[in-house]
């Protein structure tokens, strides 16, 4: 048995003594898999911990006559694509949001603030945020300790709800 295998049997018995023997010998081929996915160093660093945290939680899985170098690589191309995958779910549904228009308001009169009442606490507070401030969707956020995709619900449900009213007051 050469000395990985041998390795791996001691990591299998929670004996972590080689593991940075295990860890040099098979970080640069994890490490080149997943940077080619992620195209960031510190975030492939980062996936690299997760990658070796995931192979000692799963060890017991682990096929004593497999390859070690294409087990954590897969393991680490996995990470490397879901976190790529989340990121750029993240990125298109901001950009895509922040391109809402918001209604234009020039001056706020009293109209608007009687408008504003009708909405809850929350939705005047985002509408506010957003059509007076002239705040971005990402930037709300954090000041509602609120969600991206729960920050434009809310937004749209508000202007859905003021555009039923709006007759009221024109």
């Amino acid at each position: 048995m050469d000395k990985i295998h041998v390795i791996i049997e001691e990591l299998k018995k929670r004996d972590y003594t080689s593991f940075d023997t295990f860890y040099n010998l098979t970080k640069n081929q994890v490490f080149y898999a997943i940077i080619n996915i992620v195209k960031d160093q510190a975030l492939a660093e980062d996936l690299m911990q997760d990658t070796y945290v995931k192979f000692l939680e799963k060890i017991e899985d682990y096929k004593s006559n497999s390859n070690p170098y294409a087990y954590l690589s897969t393991i680490g191309r996995n990470l490397a694509i879901n976190t790529y995958n989340k990121r750029k779910r993240e990125i298109v549904s901001e950009e895509i949001f922040e391109t809402i228009a918001a209604p234009e308001v020039e001056e706020p009169n009293e109209e608007i603030f009687k408008m504003l009442d009708l909405l809850e606490p929350i939705e005047k507070e985002i509408v506010t945020l957003h059509v007076i401030n002239d705040l971005k969707f990402r930037e709300i956020v954090p000041i509602v300790d609120k969600q991206l995709g729960t920050v434009l619900w809310i937004y749209n449900k508000a202007i859905k709800k003021l555009r039923e009213r709006a007759d009221e007051f024109i």
